[in-house]
């Protein structure tokens, strides 16, 4: 039988009955004996053998816990106390021990660091975690409503790690509580990998944060406003707001980063990604209220369709080009949509699209269906026959023909690899740069644009180009 003894925190932790459990053994073995828990072992006399040459001789963590496991396993056929600091049941060791096949072991709790920890932050519920589970990982998140305690942090390295983590999550200047074997010591986020030592007890607490008082937040965070705004005594203007009136401002949000993207504004797509992510937090929150969806249901649906159309990086399906990984996604799609023929796909397409993207998606579609050009000139030719149309004293239907000719043109665009809203785009932005410049002309040429003939206007509009 293999029995584990949990030896809390410090000396005079351990409960009488892992006493009990560690008189009654054939073979105890501790961890470790450079704790103050060993104390116990030195002022009883108890007969023991420690595992400190396995921590010398171990490359990392793993192979740490791998060779304690089996030296704990050699004498599986006997009455063993295995005694661990802090609980017993977090111990990493312990829990790949519990992991073996067809091996039952018993487990006496000691005193746990996060009780040791709470000391500085009571509280009814908390997270812990230890830090070798949250090093770099860039998706880790928690409740800051409850305290955090981070265990383990026992070398530089994984301090700074640490540190990274909590200054996405809370802030460099945050404060927050240090615990060692020599007590506890408050300070901000920035200086937790600026200590002189770790070890084994090093221990970080983070207090419960309200949202107003934070020095960073996160997408709970960002929930949580949202349901305080939309909430009994929220703000008037959120609480009034519908699908439908916020209708405009997804649009115009979408717009407003693809300009901040175009100028390269770093400042500006942090805002307005900002911005464009609330919108639709936004309509979760109304879902929620009006009784429609649950917040939830977004991330979950949007998730599954994330793992579900990249069936190359979470399925077994192969890509190896950015094409092929495209293809993959539409396949997917198509599945999950059930768009099977082409016209299905193309009347699936979002009808409220600018009408140049909506033209180029129906382009795409046709191409892989083999309606297309062959080549540019094919398109050129139909063109000049869309205009010859258009300027005809027959055609009565111009809205249509100019339609076509339009169409016609984003076809050859296409076929240059060029997205005709963005081209369209900064030739409105080229025009607007050089009526500019014709009016500052005309301004210190004192000249008056209206009454200019068309041979001189043409003559400024040149002059402007240069």
């Amino acid at each position: 039988m293999i029995r584990v003894v949990g030896l809390g925190t410090r000396d005079g932790e351990m409960s009488i009955r892992g006493a009990v459990w560690i008189d009654d053994a054939d073979v105890v073995i501790v961890k470790t004996a450079l704790t103050d828990t060993y104390n116990y072992f030195k002022e009883e006399g108890v007969e023991h053998v420690t595992l400190d040459h396995i921590f010398e001789e171990s490359e990392d963590f793993d192979d740490l816990n791998r060779k304690v496991v089996d030296f704990v396993l050699t004498h599986r056929d006997k009455n063993v106390a295995f005694c661990v600091d802090g609980s017993g049941v977090d111990d990493r060791s312990v829990i790949a021990l519990k992991a073996t096949p067809n091996l039952v072991i018993e487990i006496i709790a000691g005193v746990s660091r996060e009780t040791k920890l709470l000391v500085e932050t009571p509280s009814s519920s908390f997270t812990r975690v230890s830090s070798y589970d949250i090093a770099s990982d860039k998706a880790f998140s928690y409740d800051k409503t409850k305290p955090l305690i981070i265990t383990d942090i026992d070398n530089l390295f994984i301090a700074s790690e640490v540190k990274e983590v909590l200054s996405r999550l809370i802030g460099d200047e945050q404060n927050i509580v240090f615990t060692d074997n020599d007590g506890a010591e408050s300070m901000e986020v920035y200086e937790l990998d600026r200590l002189e030592a770790y070890d084994y007890s090093c221990s970080v607490t983070v207090p419960p944060l309200h949202f107003t008082n934070q020095k960073a937040y996160g997408f709970d965070d960002l929930m949580r406003i949202m349901y305080k705004l939309r909430g009994r005594n929220g703000c008037d203007w959120d609480k009034d707001q519908t699908h439908a009136s916020l209708r405009k401002n997804a649009i115009e949000e979408a717009y407003e980063l693809v300009e901040a993207i175009d100028n390269e504004d770093i400042e500006n797509i942090i805002e307005e990604s900002g911005d464009v992510i609330l919108q639709g937090v936004f309509h979760s929150v109304i879902g929620e209220d009006e009784g429609e969806f649950e917040a939830h249901e977004v991330i979950s649906k949007l998730c599954y369709k994330l793992v579900s159309r990249h069936k190359h990086i979470f399925g077994d399906q192969k890509a190896s080009t950015p094409e092929e990984a495209l293809k993959v996604w539409e396949a997917a799609k198509a599945e999950e949509k059930g768009t099977v023929t082409s016209e299905e796909k193309m009347l699936s397409i979002a009808k409220t699209l600018p009408s140049g993207m909506r033209a180029e998606k129906v382009q795409r579609i046709a191409s892989k269906m083999n309606l297309d050009f062959a080549n540019t000139e094919e398109i050129v030719n139909i063109i000049n026959k869309e205009i010859n149309e258009f300027m005809s004293d027959n055609n009565k239907d111009l809205e249509i023909k100019g339609g076509d000719i339009l169409f016609s043109v984003i076809n050859l665009l296409r076929h240059k690899g060029i997205e005709s809203e963005v081209a369209l785009s900064r030739s409105v932005d080229k025009f607007l740069c050089r009526v500019s410049n014709v009016e500052k002309i005309a301004k210190t040429q004192n000249i008056d644009i209206k009454k200019l003939s068309p041979e001189k206007l043409n003559n400024l509009w040149k002059e402007a180009k240069i």
